[in-house]
């Protein structure tokens, strides 16, 4: 970590100055032909900038707060609203709109993208992937049931505890105390704190005298490759069967997936958001915070819930739901 009067921001420790001492710095370093290559190579370079190839970046930082070795991006918006955030930028590297003019700078190299955010966001993960991980302190074993499998480089924090019939896959990450059972993890999954994963759900039956027995809840949780799973969340396990996060589904803090779901790959499920049993949320939906998804709703690929929608119907792919109830987004005409 960089501290410096502005802002505190990480940067890759075996490329930084920490504290005013010199770090080793690393044979990885990505200088710009590489980072230009990478953007062409998916898309993103609208137009090369005119600097020298060997320009180095160490860290990443905010556009206002870069210093020197410093990579940042800036929005359209901002640029168009404040133009010295672009001309002032004191970094190595800006990824900057294409719809803004830009000048040429002194001191940096000003690479004009599609997308800057994007391009921003797989420049880091590409050259940069130390600083998106989250490396828990080992303090003693976690406690692990003896038919669990854990996978190669899994970092288990504190207070984790491994249930039986897991199977984590190589490279997961699991956050302090929290409760793993009954699933099957892909790799690279990130789970945060506080949570509980593949526990009973919430399911019981009336008998004549009015009282409520408990259905039986003996099934598992898949969660596919590449997951992220935000802190105090829980999901549970199916009931006769499965509950499954698809692979890239991104799962904020706080949020509440019932038994037998199905969340789609490379969906997002926001905080505060409830899916209730059996629901289908289809590949790329977008679950904005405090959405309550009715049991057994399906929900169409790429669709978006918007903030506090109320699902109780199932909703066509590609559709933009709001309210409570839930109905389509209607534009006014203007008169």
């Amino acid at each position: 970590m960089t501290v410096t009067s502005a802002a505190i921001r990480w940067t890759d420790p075996s490329r930084a100055l920490c504290f005013g001492f010199p770090l080793t710095l690393s044979p990885f370093m990505a200088r710009l032909a590489e980072i230009i290559g990478f953007l062409s190579s998916i898309g993103e370079v609208a137009e090369p900038p005119r600097a020298p190839a060997d320009v180095a970046v160490t860290g990443i930082a905010s556009d206002r707060d870069a210093g020197p070795g410093e990579m940042a991006w800036l929005s359209s918006k901002h640029a168009q609203r404040d133009p010295a955030r672009m001309s002032g930028f004191r970094g190595a590297l800006l990824l900057a709109p294409t719809d803004v003019a830009t000048a040429d700078s002194p001191s940096a190299a000003i690479v004009r993208c599609r997308r800057p955010k994007l391009a921003f966001t797989r420049v880091v993960n590409e050259f940069f992937p130390k600083l998106l991980e989250s490396v828990w302190p080992k303090q003693g074993g976690a406690p692990i049931a003896s038919d669990a499998s854990i996978g190669e480089g899994a970092n288990l924090a504190a207070g984790v505890v491994i249930g039986p019939q897991v199977t984590l896959g190589a490279r997961v990450s699991i956050g302090p105390n929290t409760c793993v059972a009954h699933c099957r993890i892909g790799a690279n999954v990130t789970i945060g704190a506080n949570c509980s994963i593949g526990l009973p759900g919430f399911g019981y039956e009336k008998d004549d005298e009015g009282r409520w027995w408990r259905f039986p809840h003996i099934g598992t949780v898949v969660i596919e490759d590449g997951v992220e799973i935000g802190s105090n969340t829980c999901i549970d396990r199916g009931a006769l069967g499965e509950t499954r996060i698809g692979a890239g589904a991104k799962i904020d803090n706080l949020v509440h997936i019932a038994h037998n779901v199905v969340v789609g790959k490379n969906a997002v499920v926001i905080a505060n958001s409830m899916i209730g049993g059996s629901a289908i949320i289809g590949d790329g939906v977008w679950v904005a915070p405090s959405v309550s998804i009715m049991n057994q709703v399906a929900v169409g690929e790429n669709t978006t819930l918007g903030m506090g929608a109320v699902v109780l119907k199932s909703v066509d792919a590609n559709a933009v739901m709001v309210g409570n109830p839930a109905r389509p987004l209607e534009k006014k005409a203007k008169s």
